[in-house]
């Protein structure tokens, strides 16, 4: 008697036609899934990068500064803060992220003969939050170098590509670049690193407010707050030297499309995972039944039910092992491929997470095997000749 091994694989050879329809239609709607799934993750750190860079939507401030002055004079303070609450802020644990630390000064830049009043912002690369680790928000600004804002370096006359060295407070500073105009203060502002601007002004370990994004989505689930009172009381534990403001708009705004983009995303995933259980069901239960003549003749032979039970599932089961490798391989180089073109935010740096695609396979092996058990048992125990000459 042949082995049950050898009897699935001559019985897909035999049927050739039928087991190549089910391997392409497994392998199509998996490589779909697979797409999605990896994809999902790129569109997710994209948004998320972008939305980042929307800008900080919290600001920290020292606890003196009027707040109609400050919001008066476009969003410059000349009181300061010790860096220390920074220290504290990160010790606590706050529920922010991506905090950047920044001295202000209005001060006068000089080039040639032209001398210009500006905004000075000190600025250091953007610290995350322990445990909440990410991508720098902001970078440092290598010492002795500055950025000017696009239209102070065209007052002075300075060009994008231009080799040119401003003077601040006596010091000549090398210009790294001319920033693009984006429509706010930063175009008429000298950006350098923040030690360097704490030297320069005599200001050491000050700061003049301090930005950050928030976190406060766990806790606002946890305490039913809104994320202002979650900040606010957070703040008044940690330090009295401090307030907050929330760009509520910018918040809003930033919490709506990430929830958005999360629900969107798990109603297609739905859609594509209902698609394939049904896919894979309806064509195991076809395939099986088609195989009811055929148990009525290798029971007539002495096969038992439990040789016809393995021969079945067998089928099923190596059919979809084949369409889910060669569908998951094609999805997973088709997610790659797409990530790496259209997502400019995230694409150089996108990988791909390999537990999404096994994942798919395992589930549709398992639906495969459970999907060919109950018509494969109705076969494997109907009497010989209930089976023999009702070929479906």
């Amino acid at each position: 008697m042949i082995g049950t091994t050898t009897l699935v694989i001559r019985e897909i050879l035999h049927r050739w036609k039928t087991s190549l329809l089910f391997t392409v239609v497994v392998m199509v709607i998996i490589a779909a899934v697979t797409f999605y799934s990896v994809t999902r993750d790129g569109f997710e750190k994209e948004i998320t990068r972008n939305v980042r860079d929307i800008g900080s939507n919290v600001v920290i401030l020292p606890a003196e500064v009027d707040q109609l002055s400050y919001y008066r004079s476009g969003g410059f303070a000349s009181e300061t803060m010790s860096e220390a609450v920074m220290d504290q802020l990160i010790e606590y644990r706050a529920s922010l992220n991506h905090l950047i630390p920044m001295l202000e000064v209005q001060t006068r830049v000089r080039y040639a003969e032209k001398t210009v009043p500006v905004r000075l912002v000190g600025i250091s690369a953007s610290v995350p939050m322990p445990g909440r680790p990410k991508s720098p928000m902001q970078r440092s600004i290598p010492q002795g170098q500055v950025q000017l804002g696009s239209e102070l370096a065209a007052t002075l006359g300075i060009q994008r590509d231009d080799k040119a060295e401003v003077v601040v407070q006596n010091q000549s500073l090398r210009v790294a670049r001319v920033n693009r105009s984006n429509g706010t203060w930063q175009d008429g502002a000298v950006l350098l690193d923040l030690s360097l601007a704490q030297t320069l002004f005599n200001k050491i370990n000050q700061l003049s407010r301090i930005e950050a994004i928030e976190c406060t989505e766990e806790e606002c689930e946890r305490t039913g707050l809104k994320s202002e009172t979650v900040l606010s009381n957070e703040l008044a534990r940690i330090t009295d030297q401090a307030v907050l403001l929330r760009r509520e708009q910018m918040a809003n705004a930033r919490a709506s499309i990430r929830s958005l983009n999360h629900s969107n995303s798990v109603v297609i995933q739905n859609m594509l995972w209902t698609m394939l259980v049904l896919t894979i069901l309806a064509m195991t239960f076809w395939n099986t039944l088609q195989r009811r003549n055929e148990m009525g003749v290798f029971q007539a032979i002495g096969y038992g039910s439990t040789q016809l039970l393995t021969l079945l599932v067998g089928r099923s089961v190596l059919l979809t092992l084949l369409g889910g490798l060669l569908g998951g391989a094609i999805g997973s180089w088709l997610a790659h491929s797409y990530c790496l073109n259209s997502f400019e935010a995230t694409g150089k740096r996108f990988t791909i997470d390999w537990s999404q695609p096994w994942i798919i396979l395992l589930v549709s092996i398992v639906l495969a095997g459970l999907a060919a058990c109950l018509p494969a048992l109705i076969a494997a125990t109907r009497l010989p000749a209930d089976s023999i000459g009702k070929e479906s």
